[in-house]
């Protein structure tokens, strides 16, 4: 009966893997982009990326692509703690913003004439339109912080890379400061151009690609992976090779990479910023001072010429 009850066990692993590896990601995204999701309220987007968290968590748990990645109980409190610090932060400063700084962007868009946001588009399209404008404005950031020694400091960018096991929950686990970052891309593409108006139905298409990306689990990048990110390109950028860190900059959009020539598909042998995971106290502390353990930090402009 055990070995039975073994082969039957074996052969559900065997459906849900094929499942996870081969549709996981397009459903989600197909569901992300659906007509009730995409004219829903707030609630029910929050209830959908509670439950994508969940689901995604479930799953790393029964058929982790690296089982080597699962993480101890202590380790998962110290990012659900670092989440929630920068969570918190985030949700500050966005709400400070949208009572000072939001109000004002729109009125200089105005003013300037940059209100070119085309809100007679249908729903779908405005939705893939910001997604990408997002990202862009993402892409150059995010490449800005791996390039600039400063503003690897200044927003806390390491933090991020400093796992060296990922998880879906990693997408989250930011410095504090890189919240400010973050909302590059709403400030710009949303406030400055006009498309603010559809960025709560554009934000689960964003959420379903990243914690995707972050996931430990195999999953197909054959097809889907020619315009949005998988975890396969995204892990390769969180490498604690400095080179293939380097690569893969998109987020959510992995079209930019292709793009602007900084895509790479190879597989990745070691996550992390050097050979060992940096402490809770050093996680916070990277934008004053980097530990010294880490490999992938950009060189500083001085010390890079003086090396040269």
């Amino acid at each position: 009966m055990e070995l039975g009850t073994s082969r039957v066990s074996d052969t559900r692993k065997a459906w849900i893997r094929y499942l996870t590896k081969y549709w996981l990601q397009p459903v989600l995204v197909l569901l992300a982009l659906s007509p009730p999701l995409l004219t829903a309220g707030g609630a029910y987007h929050g209830l959908f990326w509670i439950s994508l968290i969940c689901l995604l968590t479930l799953l790393e748990i029964l058929i982790p692509a690296r089982p080597d990645w699962q993480e101890s109980f202590n380790d998962k409190l110290m990012v659900l703690g670092l989440v929630w610090i920068a969570n918190t932060f985030g949700e500050l400063c966005e709400g400070f913003f949208e009572e000072t700084l939001f109000p004002w962007l729109a009125s200089l868009r105005e003013s300037l004439g940059l209100d070119i946001w085309p809100s007679d588009w249908p729903l779908l399209l405005q939705v893939l339109l910001l997604f990408m404008g997002f990202e862009l404005v993402n892409y150059w950031y995010h490449r800005g912080a791996h390039r600039w020694n400063w503003l690897w400091r200044a927003s806390g960018h390491g933090t991020h890379h400093a796992f060296k096991h990922l998880t879906a929950l990693n997408t989250m686990a930011n410095h504090p400061l890189e919240a400010l970052f973050l909302l590059l891309p709403l400030l710009v593409v949303g406030y400055m151009l006009g498309g603010a108006d559809v960025a709560l139905a554009t934000g689960s298409l964003f959420v379903v690609t990243v914690f995707l990306a972050h996931s430990n689990l195999d999953l197909n990048s054959k097809i889907i992976g020619w315009f949005f990110t998988t975890n396969r390109y995204h892990i390769h950028h969180h490498s604690m090779v400095m080179e293939e860190s380097n690569t893969n900059y998109g987020c959510a959009c992995i079209l930019w990479d292709r793009i602007f020539g900084t895509f790479s598909d190879a597989d990745t042998e070691e996550a992390g910023i050097g050979k060992s995971q940096p402490s809770y106290a050093e996680l916070f502390l990277m934008p004053f001072e980097e530990p010294s353990s880490s490999e992938i930090a950009p060189a500083p402009r001085v010390a890079a010429a003086a090396a040269d």
